[in-house]
């Protein structure tokens, strides 16, 4: 008789998950869906921040470009594979962020509405220039779209970081209600620990013993289950496991001796979470795991945080040692910061392109992972000199399936963040009047959604 398996196994306790990927040949259930039935997968949503600004003439199209004919500028090089799947905007403000009546810096003012669309609290963070703020007022789209969906998984949404230590309103993007921020985590090794559950050591009185694997863990049970799916969910689920022990491995976490059941396990190759030299391949990894964590359904609503708002951080890699804050303030002339910062810009866009073509490669349905997922980039200000919250560098990368009509650009007039946020909690079926500061709502933005 036909095994019944769930599609998501919760192993080894409430502590922790390994869930399957989607598969063709189970429905939630273990039931198969009506024959001719078509199946609907999930939408999801992933936040992507770096912050101070862009080079606007690099970001945005030439003058003259319509709205499906436009030549993408150089920042987005890495995408340009990617042109039919993007949307960009033009006069999106944030503008509850320039309302007299809100704390804080533009810096402040512009990360806390970023995602929000709300003012900020009274608080005391301090910005450079001595402006006092709090966190701010209200929900980021993200967590008003994991309250309708999150639900459904075992991660309600993941907040990953790179290089964002500062405790502060500069620090967060993401907020589960009025003065609720959420932290992101910058340690690739404590997100898989908390994605991934792994058992007491062996030995209870040896830190050093090693860990269970959950990839050894289950296999028996991935076993039972591969008996009963088709060649394309086998090779997928085969797939699936070694992106898993491919982060294992990366981690430190796998036993570098397999018959040994209590060898240490080699050092994580990433230790420095607030080093310069680390930060390329820490983001690889945070993207990894992500990457991982949607295809196992662990989560359908994620961030990824570059640095924060205060960013002291320097691009060596690029052969690039100015310090990013201060180079964001460079002034119209000094060619030489506005080339550093917009090769910077250039290096986050391929960090997204890296992270599209991971979710490609996974299929789902007659398309891909990336196919059922909208990804949202954004910047606190439009330029860093000139600390304006019009023009906020907005960019969305896919189409959640189907809900958005990609592969345009459109220039709006003063249009507000709100309502621009409102359309994508519209694209996900949350269904409300308004988001953000009701002041600085109309409704949906116009021409978004398909």
């Amino acid at each position: 008789m036909r095994a019944h398996l769930s599609r998501r196994h919760l192993l080894l306790g409430a502590a922790g998950a390994l869930s399957l990927p989607l598969l063709h040949s189970l429905a939630p259930g273990g039931t198969r869906p009506a024959l001719g039935a078509p199946l609907v997968f999930p939408k999801r949503i992933v936040l992507f921040y770096n912050p101070n600004g862009t080079v606007t003439q690099d970001w945005f199209p030439a003058k003259g470009a319509t709205e499906e004919e436009f030549t993408l500028g150089p920042i987005h090089a890495p995408l340009k594979k990617y042109q039919q799947k993007l949307l960009l905007v033009k006069g999106v403000n944030n503008s509850v962020g320039q309302d007299p009546a809100n704390y804080g810096g533009p810096h402040q003012r512009g990360i806390g509405g970023l995602f929000t669309g709300q003012m900020l609290l009274e608080g005391n963070f301090a910005d450079g220039c001595g402006s006092k703020a709090g966190w701010a007022a209200g929900r980021s789209i993200d967590q008003a779209i994991a309250a309708a969906i999150g639900a459904d998984t075992p991660f309600r949404s993941l907040e990953l970081g790179v290089r964002t230590k500062d405790n502060d309103v500069q620090g967060r993007i993401s907020y589960t209600g009025s003065g609720q921020p959420l932290p992101p985590s910058a340690d690739p090794t404590e997100v898989y620990n908390r994605l991934f559950f792994r058992a007491e050591p062996l030995d209870a009185n040896d830190p050093n013993s090693r860990k269970q694997s959950i990839i050894d863990t289950v296999k028996g049970q991935f076993g039972t289950l591969n008996r009963n799916l088709g060649q394309d969910d086998r090779e997928k689920l085969e797939k699936h496991l070694s992106l898993v022990e491919d982060l294992e491995r990366r981690l430190g976490l796998k036993k570098p001796d397999q018959t040994s059941q209590c060898t240490q396990p080699n050092a994580p190759e990433i230790q420095e979470m607030d080093s310069e030299e680390t930060m390329p391949a820490i983001s690889r990894t945070q993207l990894d795991l992500l990457v991982t964590a949607l295809a196992c359904d662990l989560t359908r609503v994620a961030s990824v945080q570059y640095s924060t708002g205060f960013n002291r951080i320097r691009y060596p890699w690029l052969d690039d040692l100015g310090e990013g804050h201060s180079l964001s303030h460079s002034g119209g002339s000094n060619t030489q910061a506005w080339d550093a910062l917009s090769r910077r810009a250039t290096w986050h866009a391929g960090e997204l392109a890296y992270f599209a073509d991971q979710l490609a490669a996974i299929p789902e349905g007659e398309g891909s992972l990336l196919d059922n997922t909208l990804i949202l980039w954004g910047n606190e200000v439009s330029q860093g000199n000139t600390h304006s919250l019009n023009d906020i560098p907005y960019l969305m990368l896919g189409d959640a399936g189907g809900a958005l009509r990609a592969g345009r650009y459109i220039e709006y007039t003063n249009a507000s963040n709100c309502d621009y946020l409102h359309a994508i909690l519209q694209a996900f079926g949350v269904d409300e009047k308004t988001f953000g500061n009701t002041s600085y709502s109309g409704g949906v933005l116009s021409g978004l959604l398909a």
